[in-house]
């Protein structure tokens, strides 16, 4: 009696999670990754440029902050994941803070600026 619940349970899940994959939306996140946001402003930092004067740093860092959300922005569209603060996850999700950054880091490169 107790094999046949066991069994019974056993199909019913399989079932609903064959239905929930068969009939998951396409286009919706996958997944979770993290961006440590402290570390992605760090590389800008360390990457030069306070020979500058500060208007210009300061117009160059929100470049690269611009630059920075969209490279996240897309490697959360590419990738079907969701992206948070790594302060927020306690362990377990991948970290995309030093893609995102270098990708920010070259766009603004690309774009003339040498932070």
């Amino acid at each position: 009696m107790l094999i046949g619940h066991v069994m019974t349970a056993m199909v019913s899940i399989a079932s609903t999670l064959g239905i929930v994959l068969w009939t998951q939306p396409v286009g919706l996140p996958t997944g979770i990754v993290t961006i440590d946001a402290t570390e992605a402003v760090l590389a800008f930092i360390k990457s030069g440029g306070r020979d500058m004067p500060d208007a210009d740093y300061e117009t160059e860092a929100l470049k690269y902050q611009a630059d920075l959300e969209a490279a996240i922005e897309t490697f959360a569209r590419d990738h079907s994941v969701i992206v948070v603060n790594a302060a927020a996850v306690l362990a377990g999700a991948p970290d995309i803070t030093d893609r995102v950054s270098a990708e920010a880091l070259a766009k603004a490169s690309d774009h003339g600026v040498q932070p």
